[in-house]
């Protein structure tokens, strides 16, 4: 029979010697041959442990014994407990680590990159619609013009 003393965090596997369990698993249990792995997208890096901790919003968590990661760039994570980031879909971005979400490219630039800031369209070129990877060229006969600041075309 297993000892009084065996307590949450630990195990017996052969019914007399007390181990904690290790990084990565736990037991909120008494007297427990063994311990339970973390779930995915669960992690737990230290030993002797009554849970596992939730990978948090704008992180992902490959390895239950590791700490989590933010996700890189040009990625992100809008839910708890993702072992992945998702990347942004085409005609959106982000520039920072631990996104939860991408933002929307705006009119008259181009988003070919997700990971960087999206640039201006080229002298010649337009972007009529949000979310667009490309810009595309003025027919012949029309063009662009490109004034910093603000712009009253009404008169």
């Amino acid at each position: 029979m297993l000892s009084d003393l065996l307590g949450f965090g630990s195990y017996c596997p052969d019914g007399e010697t007390q181990i904690s369990c290790p990084p990565g698993s736990y037991t909120d249990l008494y007297e427990q041959f063994a311990c339970r792995r973390c779930h995915w997208g669960w992690y737990q890096i230290q030993a002797g442990q009554t849970t596992c901790l939730r990978c948090g919003l704008g992180q992902f968590c490959p390895n239950a014994t590791q700490l989590p990661q933010s996700c890189p760039a040009g990625t992100y994570s809008d839910l708890y407990g993702q072992v992945k980031c998702r990347p942004c879909p085409k005609g959106y971005y982000n520039i920072q680590p631990g996104a939860t979400y991408c933002t929307k490219c705006f009119l008259d630039v181009e988003c070919s990159n997700s990971t960087v800031s999206p640039k201006p369209c080229a002298t010649g070129y337009y972007n009529p619609l949000y979310a667009q990877t490309q810009c595309r060229r003025f027919p012949a006969g029309n063009r662009t013009i490109h004034i910093p600041g603000c712009l009253n075309v009404n008169g």
